[in-house]
Protein backbone atom coordinates (compact mmCIF):
# COMPACT_ATOMS: atom_id res chain seq x y z
CA UNK A 1 0.00 0.00 0.00
CA UNK A 2 1.39 3.40 -1.07
CA UNK A 3 1.97 5.77 1.89
CA UNK A 4 -0.52 8.69 0.34
CA UNK A 5 -3.42 5.58 0.19
CA UNK A 6 -3.30 4.72 3.75
CA UNK A 7 -6.02 7.04 4.49
CA UNK A 8 -7.56 6.78 1.37
CA UNK A 9 -11.69 7.87 0.69
CA UNK A 10 -12.70 4.32 0.97
CA UNK A 11 -10.55 4.16 4.94
CA UNK A 12 -12.43 7.63 5.97
CA UNK A 13 -16.10 5.91 4.37
CA UNK A 14 -15.19 2.96 7.21
CA UNK A 15 -14.59 5.75 9.94
CA UNK A 16 -17.55 7.41 9.66
CA UNK A 17 -19.55 3.75 9.77
CA UNK A 18 -17.38 2.92 12.63
CA UNK A 19 -18.22 6.10 14.13
CA UNK A 20 -22.45 5.71 14.23
CA UNK A 21 -21.89 2.09 15.62
CA UNK A 22 -19.92 4.19 18.42
CA UNK A 23 -22.41 6.62 18.94
CA UNK A 24 -24.93 3.50 19.60
CA UNK A 25 -22.76 1.85 22.00
CA UNK A 26 -24.07 2.25 26.00
CA UNK A 27 -21.69 4.08 28.04
CA UNK A 28 -18.62 2.00 29.69
CA UNK A 29 -17.99 1.59 33.69
CA UNK A 30 -15.52 2.76 35.11
CA UNK A 31 -14.36 -0.16 37.25
CA UNK A 32 -10.88 0.94 37.85
CA UNK A 33 -12.64 4.39 39.36
CA UNK A 34 -10.17 6.43 37.38
CA UNK A 35 -11.88 6.49 33.30
CA UNK A 36 -14.22 9.07 32.39
CA UNK A 37 -17.28 7.74 32.10
CA UNK A 38 -20.10 9.03 29.62
CA UNK A 39 -23.19 8.74 31.52
CA UNK A 40 -26.86 9.62 31.51
CA UNK A 41 -27.15 12.17 34.50
CA UNK A 42 -26.85 15.62 35.21
CA UNK A 43 -22.89 15.74 34.97
CA UNK A 44 -21.21 19.34 34.53
CA UNK A 45 -20.61 19.22 30.97
CA UNK A 46 -23.33 18.05 28.00
CA UNK A 47 -20.81 16.09 25.92
CA UNK A 48 -23.81 14.27 23.49
CA UNK A 49 -26.92 13.11 21.98
CA UNK A 50 -27.89 9.54 21.04
CA UNK A 51 -31.33 7.70 19.66
CA UNK A 52 -33.79 7.49 22.78
CA UNK A 53 -34.30 3.03 23.41
CA UNK A 54 -37.28 2.72 25.10
CA UNK A 55 -36.34 1.98 29.30
CA UNK A 56 -34.30 5.03 29.01
CA UNK A 57 -34.59 7.93 31.71
CA UNK A 58 -37.03 10.11 30.26
CA UNK A 59 -35.94 13.22 32.24
CA UNK A 60 -32.97 13.77 29.66
CA UNK A 61 -35.51 13.85 26.60
CA UNK A 62 -34.41 16.93 24.94
CA UNK A 63 -37.79 18.38 23.95
CA UNK A 64 -37.00 21.39 22.27
CA UNK A 65 -34.98 19.08 19.57
CA UNK A 66 -38.28 16.63 19.61
CA UNK A 67 -40.37 20.01 18.50
CA UNK A 68 -38.22 20.66 15.85
CA UNK A 69 -37.55 17.84 14.31
CA UNK A 70 -40.38 15.09 16.14
CA UNK A 71 -37.06 12.87 17.07
CA UNK A 72 -36.13 11.65 20.00
CA UNK A 73 -32.88 11.72 21.30
CA UNK A 74 -31.77 11.82 25.08
CA UNK A 75 -28.93 14.23 26.33
CA UNK A 76 -25.77 12.86 27.56
CA UNK A 77 -23.27 14.45 30.28
CA UNK A 78 -19.89 13.31 30.74
CA UNK A 79 -17.76 12.89 34.07
CA UNK A 80 -14.16 13.35 34.04
CA UNK A 81 -11.52 11.61 35.41
CA UNK A 82 -7.78 11.34 34.98
CA UNK A 83 -7.64 8.15 32.73
CA UNK A 84 -7.47 7.90 28.78
CA UNK A 85 -6.98 5.61 26.25
CA UNK A 86 -3.36 5.12 25.23
CA UNK A 87 -2.41 3.58 22.00
CA UNK A 88 0.64 2.01 21.83
CA UNK A 89 2.34 1.89 18.07
CA UNK A 90 5.19 -0.91 17.65
CA UNK A 91 7.10 0.70 15.33
CA UNK A 92 10.34 -1.44 15.18
CA UNK A 93 12.05 -3.04 11.81
CA UNK A 94 9.82 -6.13 12.08
CA UNK A 95 6.17 -4.11 11.84
CA UNK A 96 7.56 -3.11 8.42
CA UNK A 97 7.39 -6.27 6.93
CA UNK A 98 4.42 -8.02 5.78
CA UNK A 99 1.78 -7.87 2.67
CA UNK A 100 0.51 -5.79 3.11
CA UNK A 101 3.20 -3.90 5.77
CA UNK A 102 2.26 -4.89 9.64
CA UNK A 103 3.05 -0.80 10.33
CA UNK A 104 0.66 -0.15 7.81
CA UNK A 105 -2.30 -2.06 8.98
CA UNK A 106 -1.72 -0.97 12.56
CA UNK A 107 -2.17 2.26 11.86
CA UNK A 108 -5.04 2.50 10.08
CA UNK A 109 -6.53 0.02 13.52
CA UNK A 110 -4.46 2.56 15.83
CA UNK A 111 -6.41 5.50 13.96
CA UNK A 112 -10.13 4.02 13.80
CA UNK A 113 -9.63 3.03 17.22
CA UNK A 114 -8.91 6.97 18.35
CA UNK A 115 -11.30 7.86 16.55
CA UNK A 116 -14.22 5.52 18.36
CA UNK A 117 -12.51 6.49 21.74
CA UNK A 118 -13.23 10.44 20.70
CA UNK A 119 -16.30 10.02 19.93
CA UNK A 120 -17.28 8.24 23.00
CA UNK A 121 -15.39 11.18 24.81
CA UNK A 122 -12.04 9.68 25.84
CA UNK A 123 -8.94 11.54 25.66
CA UNK A 124 -6.34 9.56 23.86
CA UNK A 125 -2.88 9.25 23.44
CA UNK A 126 -1.09 7.81 20.29
CA UNK A 127 2.90 6.66 21.85
CA UNK A 128 4.57 4.69 19.04
CA UNK A 129 7.61 2.70 20.27
CA UNK A 130 10.66 0.99 19.51
CA UNK A 131 13.79 0.94 21.94
CA UNK A 132 12.28 4.09 23.64
CA UNK A 133 8.63 5.74 23.72
CA UNK A 134 8.23 8.19 20.84
CA UNK A 135 6.50 12.22 22.19
CA UNK A 136 3.86 10.65 20.76
CA UNK A 137 0.24 12.54 20.07
CA UNK A 138 -2.48 13.35 22.57
CA UNK A 139 -6.16 14.18 21.28
CA UNK A 140 -8.90 16.15 22.96
CA UNK A 141 -12.52 14.93 23.95
CA UNK A 142 -13.18 15.60 20.14
CA UNK A 143 -13.81 13.33 17.27
CA UNK A 144 -13.56 16.60 15.37
CA UNK A 145 -9.51 15.90 15.83
CA UNK A 146 -9.38 12.55 13.47
CA UNK A 147 -7.77 14.60 10.70
CA UNK A 148 -5.04 15.51 13.30
CA UNK A 149 -4.61 12.03 14.12
CA UNK A 150 -4.39 10.98 10.48
CA UNK A 151 -1.82 13.46 10.11
CA UNK A 152 0.18 12.62 12.89
CA UNK A 153 0.32 8.62 12.04
CA UNK A 154 0.91 9.34 7.68
CA UNK A 155 4.98 10.28 8.35
CA UNK A 156 5.52 7.25 10.55
CA UNK A 157 8.21 5.00 9.46
CA UNK A 158 9.05 1.48 11.37
CA UNK A 159 12.47 1.06 12.00
CA UNK A 160 15.36 -0.35 14.62
CA UNK A 161 14.80 -2.70 17.38
CA UNK A 162 12.18 -3.16 19.82
CA UNK A 163 12.59 -2.70 24.31
CA UNK A 164 9.14 -3.10 25.55
CA UNK A 165 9.84 -3.60 29.11
CA UNK A 166 11.86 -0.10 28.79
CA UNK A 167 8.99 1.15 26.88
CA UNK A 168 6.24 0.46 29.56
CA UNK A 169 8.30 1.87 32.64
CA UNK A 170 8.50 5.29 30.27
CA UNK A 171 4.98 5.06 30.12
CA UNK A 172 4.09 4.58 33.83
CA UNK A 173 6.93 7.28 34.26
CA UNK A 174 5.18 9.71 31.92
CA UNK A 175 1.96 9.17 32.35
CA UNK A 176 0.89 7.79 35.71
CA UNK A 177 -3.00 7.96 36.24
CA UNK A 178 -4.50 4.49 34.98
CA UNK A 179 -7.11 4.09 32.26
CA UNK A 180 -7.10 1.88 28.65
CA UNK A 181 -4.26 0.77 27.06
CA UNK A 182 -3.97 -0.64 23.81
CA UNK A 183 -1.06 -2.38 22.53
CA UNK A 184 -0.45 -3.09 18.89
CA UNK A 185 2.43 -4.85 17.96
CA UNK A 186 3.65 -8.13 16.32
CA UNK A 187 5.35 -8.86 19.75
CA UNK A 188 8.57 -10.58 18.48
CA UNK A 189 11.40 -10.89 20.38
CA UNK A 190 9.76 -9.54 23.60
CA UNK A 191 8.18 -12.27 24.96
CA UNK A 192 10.00 -11.83 28.38
CA UNK A 193 9.36 -8.35 28.54
CA UNK A 194 5.77 -8.79 27.79
CA UNK A 195 4.62 -10.42 31.40
CA UNK A 196 6.44 -7.95 33.36
CA UNK A 197 5.12 -5.19 31.46
CA UNK A 198 1.78 -6.22 31.62
CA UNK A 199 2.10 -7.10 35.55
CA UNK A 200 3.45 -3.16 35.99
CA UNK A 201 0.19 -2.12 34.26
CA UNK A 202 -2.23 -4.47 36.25
CA UNK A 203 -0.48 -2.92 39.36
CA UNK A 204 -1.23 0.38 38.37
CA UNK A 205 -5.45 -1.03 37.55
CA UNK A 206 -5.13 -0.22 33.83
CA UNK A 207 -7.61 -1.75 31.36
CA UNK A 208 -4.95 -3.58 28.89
CA UNK A 209 -6.25 -4.83 25.15
CA UNK A 210 -3.38 -6.54 23.19
CA UNK A 211 -3.98 -6.40 19.23
CA UNK A 212 -1.10 -9.10 18.56
CA UNK A 213 -0.89 -7.74 14.57
CA UNK A 214 0.17 -11.16 12.67
CA UNK A 215 1.19 -11.26 8.87
CA UNK A 216 -0.13 -14.53 7.29
CA UNK A 217 2.78 -14.92 5.49
CA UNK A 218 4.94 -14.82 9.02
CA UNK A 219 2.33 -17.77 10.35
CA UNK A 220 2.36 -19.63 7.64
CA UNK A 221 5.24 -19.08 5.53
CA UNK A 222 5.76 -21.54 1.90
CA UNK A 223 8.42 -24.23 1.46
CA UNK A 224 10.60 -21.87 -1.22
CA UNK A 225 14.41 -23.99 -1.20
CA UNK A 226 17.53 -22.38 -0.43
CA UNK A 227 16.92 -18.79 1.04
CA UNK A 228 18.97 -16.01 2.69
CA UNK A 229 17.03 -14.94 5.92
CA UNK A 230 17.61 -11.31 7.52
CA UNK A 231 16.74 -10.65 11.05
CA UNK A 232 14.46 -7.02 10.87
CA UNK A 233 16.00 -5.66 14.04
CA UNK A 234 18.78 -6.90 13.96
CA UNK A 235 19.85 -7.33 10.50
CA UNK A 236 21.61 -10.41 10.76
CA UNK A 237 21.63 -13.16 8.08
CA UNK A 238 21.55 -16.85 7.59
CA UNK A 239 21.29 -18.99 5.09
CA UNK A 240 19.16 -22.00 5.22
CA UNK A 241 16.98 -24.75 2.99
CA UNK A 242 13.85 -24.31 3.73
CA UNK A 243 12.53 -27.39 3.60
CA UNK A 244 8.93 -28.74 3.99
CA UNK A 245 9.63 -30.08 7.08
CA UNK A 246 11.48 -27.12 8.67
CA UNK A 247 8.46 -24.81 7.44
CA UNK A 248 6.07 -27.42 8.89
CA UNK A 249 8.34 -27.56 12.39
CA UNK A 250 8.46 -23.21 11.69
CA UNK A 251 4.39 -23.26 11.46
CA UNK A 252 4.17 -25.04 14.94
CA UNK A 253 6.44 -23.06 16.77
CA UNK A 254 4.61 -19.83 15.57
CA UNK A 255 1.76 -21.48 17.05
CA UNK A 256 2.96 -22.02 20.20
CA UNK A 257 4.71 -18.36 20.53
CA UNK A 258 1.07 -16.96 19.66
CA UNK A 259 -0.54 -19.46 22.01
CA UNK A 260 1.99 -18.42 24.81
CA UNK A 261 1.42 -15.03 24.56
CA UNK A 262 -2.66 -15.22 24.65
CA UNK A 263 -1.53 -17.41 28.04
CA UNK A 264 0.58 -14.74 29.16
CA UNK A 265 -2.08 -11.91 28.42
CA UNK A 266 -4.90 -13.46 30.37
CA UNK A 267 -2.53 -14.83 33.20
CA UNK A 268 -1.62 -10.62 33.46
CA UNK A 269 -5.87 -9.96 33.08
CA UNK A 270 -5.24 -8.25 30.08
CA UNK A 271 -7.50 -8.86 26.68
CA UNK A 272 -5.79 -10.60 24.01
CA UNK A 273 -6.76 -10.38 19.83
CA UNK A 274 -5.23 -11.70 17.21
CA UNK A 275 -4.82 -8.96 14.50
CA UNK A 276 -3.92 -10.46 11.22
CA UNK A 277 -3.47 -8.55 8.88
CA UNK A 278 -6.11 -9.90 5.64
CA UNK A 279 -8.47 -9.18 8.81
CA UNK A 280 -10.27 -5.85 7.55
CA UNK A 281 -9.24 -2.99 10.18
CA UNK A 282 -12.74 -2.25 11.04
CA UNK A 283 -13.96 -5.95 11.53
CA UNK A 284 -11.12 -5.48 14.12
CA UNK A 285 -12.03 -2.89 15.66
CA UNK A 286 -15.46 -3.93 16.05
CA UNK A 287 -14.13 -7.12 17.78
CA UNK A 288 -11.50 -5.36 20.14
CA UNK A 289 -15.03 -3.19 21.35
CA UNK A 290 -16.84 -6.73 21.99
CA UNK A 291 -13.95 -8.15 24.05
CA UNK A 292 -14.24 -4.94 26.34
CA UNK A 293 -17.97 -5.63 26.71
CA UNK A 294 -18.57 -2.28 24.78
CA UNK A 295 -20.52 -4.22 21.75
CA UNK A 296 -23.31 -6.66 22.21
CA UNK A 297 -21.81 -10.31 20.57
Amino acid sequence: MASGELFDDEFLRRLQRLGLIAKRMPAPSAASGQRRSQRLGDGLEFADHRQYSPGDDIRFLDWNYYARMERLLLRLFHMHSEGAVTILLDASASMALGNPPKFDYARRAAAALAYVAMISLDRVNILPFGQALQAGLATGRNAGKILQVLEYLRPLQAQGPTALGAVLDQLLRRHPQSGTVLLLSDLLEVEDELSAGLALLRRRRDEVIVLHVIDPGEAQPPAAGAVQLEAAESRRRMEINLTPELVDNYRQRFQRFAHGVEKTCLARGAIYLPAHTEMEFDRLVLLTLQKAGLLQQ
